[in-house]
């Protein structure tokens, strides 16, 4: 049983190195013996312990790391898929979307064939100094937070403008109803 929990930490070890270190060579940066790695070593070895020691005895936690697999499966997104959704409504459901699956398709396609566009020689020639380009890139989109800005300054002034001459239209249509008042009371009167 110590083989097996020792072949396991050993297989966690390298999980971890391999996680940490991805492609490098972890023997170069610290070799055998190193006093870093054989430290790390005995710190996992101790916590190792210490949860062993924890956990045993322990009857609910021991069936938990018993079902821990089980667990795991349970939780993946793609379980509850194959429990909840049938074949022939997977089916249904790439029907649905075939024309949208065709037009991505035919856009991966195009894609692919403007691949040498952009290798092409005039794009391997630009400079790879690309600050001039940041720098108007940067100008543009001020200009475009300017041009929105007056955008809307415009629009709230032209707002304010319609209710000023739409107040004053009513205004006049007051003013005629009530002068063509008058005028007929004073026709009235003669």
């Amino acid at each position: 049983m110590a083989d097996d929990q020792l072949d396991q930490l050993e297989n966690r070890i390298t999980l971890l190195e391999c996680l940490v270190f991805g492609s490098s060579d972890k023997d170069a940066l610290y070799p055998k013996g190193c006093k870093q790695r054989e430290e790390c070593i005995d710190s996992l070895h101790n916590v190792q312990n210490k949860t062993n020691a924890a956990v045993q005895g322990k009857k609910r936690i021991s069936q938990a790391y018993s079902k821990l697999s089980n667990i795991q499966q349970y939780l993946d997104p793609s379980y509850t898929d194959e429990m909840t959704v049938s074949d022939s409504a997977k089916a249904d459901t790439l029907i649905a979307d075939e024309d949208f699956i065709r037009q991505q398709t035919a856009k991966l396609e195009m894609m692919e064939s403007l691949k040498d566009c952009i290798n092409s020689e005039h794009m391997k020639a630009l400079p790879k100094n690309t600050s001039k380009f940041q720098e108007l890139s940067r100008i543009q989109l001020d200009h475009q937070d300017k041009t929105a800005d007056l955008t809307d300054e415009v629009r709230n002034m032209l707002s304010a403008y319609n209710n000023i001459v739409s107040m004053t239209s009513k205004q006049f249509v007051q003013w005629d109803e009530t002068l063509t008042k008058l005028e007929q009371a004073k026709l009235s009167r003669k």
